[in-house]
């Protein structure tokens, strides 16, 4: 390894750091009370190597909003050899709900809403960076599968937040308001009804 990888190995494990520690304050603290210094702190790194990673607290968080999207698989687009379309959908809303409590994103979704009213540009950088980003996504497979025939033409960014809507509704909604909420030991008989009313409205007859 060269000394120029090496220094970029060590920038990305102390960015990773950064990382970790901003969120686990973000979701201790919220968005106000959660201090630079502090995240610093226990990322085991200087307040000015945290600065020069992340310039704001702003940028900080948006960041780790960034992280959530990357962490996605665009799972829409993949169908593995042999699964019919249901069962892709089915897959995509799996890992949907892997992102939102396995990953932390009720969690940061519950800052976001705490802090709307006296940072409403977090809210609005939130559902631009991440919420639209994501519907976008899904709509964009859904053009594809329509391109191969599997779903009806029809307004894709439309159904992406139909079907969005219904996994929230059954999902997301109870988790933002109990934090004890868990994803439900039934949950695989609840997606596989969303996506059959997903099919039943926009399903394409296939060979």
């Amino acid at each position: 390894m060269t000394l120029e990888n090496y220094r970029q190995s060590v920038s990305a494990a102390k960015h990773a750091d950064i990382l970790r520690s901003a969120l686990a304050h973000f979701l201790k603290s919220g968005y106000h009370r959660a201090a630079m210094a502090d995240v610093a702190r226990d990322a085991d790194v200087s307040t000015a190597t945290l600065y020069k990673h992340f310039g704001s607290k702003e940028e900080l968080f948006a960041a780790i909003v960034e992280e959530a999207q990357r962490v996605v698989e665009d799972e829409f687009a993949k169908r593995p050899p042999g699964a019919t379309l249901a069962e892709m959908l089915h897959t995509a809303a799996r890992a949907y709900l892997s992102l939102q409590f396995d990953h932390g994103l009720n969690a940061l979704m519950r800052v976001v809403i705490a802090e709307s009213g006296t940072y409403p540009h977090l809210g609005k950088r939130m559902l631009k960076d991440f919420v639209d980003r994501r519907r976008g996504n899904a709509a964009a497979a859904f053009d594809r599968m329509i391109e191969g025939g599997w779903l009806r033409p029809h307004d894709t960014w439309l159904s992406s937040g139909f079907m969005g809507g219904m996994m929230k509704e059954v999902f997301v909604w109870p988790a933002l308001f109990d934090p004890d909420y868990k994803v439900p030991d039934d949950a695989d008989q609840k997606i596989d009804e969303i996506v059959a009313v997903f099919l039943a409205r926009y399903g394409a007859k296939h060979p």
